[in-house]
């Protein structure tokens, strides 16, 4: 991942440093703001040209929260349907969220002075925690609390139990709750394509970008500690099971800008 960073960064560097050597440099000449809507959320940027072939976006984009229910499998052996005096259920009825907020800084490069096709590298930078799962009803999961409890004090003679959620065990609060969340890097290097300028030439402009942020292989909380693959096989919960194996994120992005000066 190290070695991609570099490699983007240092493109960029050689095509803005190829670019100011341009006798018309333009330098922060102009202003331009624009709305954006796509799979980052929805967000406002400014923009201004370095050079010619360069132009410079900084920004906030917020994903609103999208919630997703499901039931998730508990993994009780035959025979426990309650202990301590609490229900164990067979499922769970587990909630995801998803929603991040995210800064950013982008270079679009444009090697064809009178085109508008351009590549863009930069990155975003913010939400670390991209989907949160827990139970619906609260205090649901304690006969599995108290399952549990027993395991550690070497009462009963089986392997822990709790939440399925694909290849991971969610085991619950002493509560009876399950508080997971799938965290990437907070620090999203970004590589994208697209068409439209940053600043229009015009008043008005659009572009859009189809491109990569590089947000590194999630990973999986419950109650704030790192879980590792217990190969359970769980139901994996659509989205949640998704995006808890996915190393990039997908942009596309629509943006409608107006040039102020």
């Amino acid at each position: 991942m190290m070695k991609k960073i570099l490699t983007f960064t240092l493109l960029a560097v050689a095509l803005v440093s190829y670019a100011a050597d341009d006798a018309d440099k333009n330098l922060f000449n102009h202003l331009s703001v624009g709305v954006n809507a796509g799979t980052p959320g929805i967000g406002i940027d400014v923009a201004m040209p370095i050079c010619n072939y360069v132009q410079v976006r900084a920004g906030v984009s917020v994903m609103p929260d999208i919630k997703v229910t499901t039931d998730l499998d508990i993994s009780a052996p035959s025979g426990y349907s309650s202990y301590g005096g609490y229900d164990i259920p067979e499922e769970a009825e587990i909630e995801g969220k998803v929603g991040f907020t995210n800064g950013k800084i982008l270079f679009d490069i444009y090697p064809f002075k009178a085109s508008s096709f351009h590549i863009t590298a930069g990155a975003y930078f913010g939400s670390s925690k991209v989907i949160k799962a827990y139970n619906t009803e609260d205090g649901l999961l304690l006969g599995v609390t108290k399952f549990n409890e027993a395991v550690d004090n070497g009462i009963i003679s089986y392997d822990k139990i709790g939440v399925e959620l694909d290849d991971y065990l969610l085991e619950p609060d002493e509560n009876g709750n399950v508080d997971a969340y799938i965290k990437t890097s907070s620090f999203k290097p970004y590589l994208g394509l697209g068409m439209g300028r940053a600043v229009p030439k015009k008043r008005l402009g659009f572009m859009f970008e189809l491109g990569v942020q590089f947000w590194g292989s999630p990973k999986v909380y419950c109650q704030d500690k790192e879980l590792t693959e217990s190969n359970v096989g769980g139901d994996g919960g659509g989205i949640i099971k998704t995006i808890s194996k996915v190393s990039v994120y997908p942009v596309l992005n629509f943006r409608l800008c107006y040039r102020i000066f």
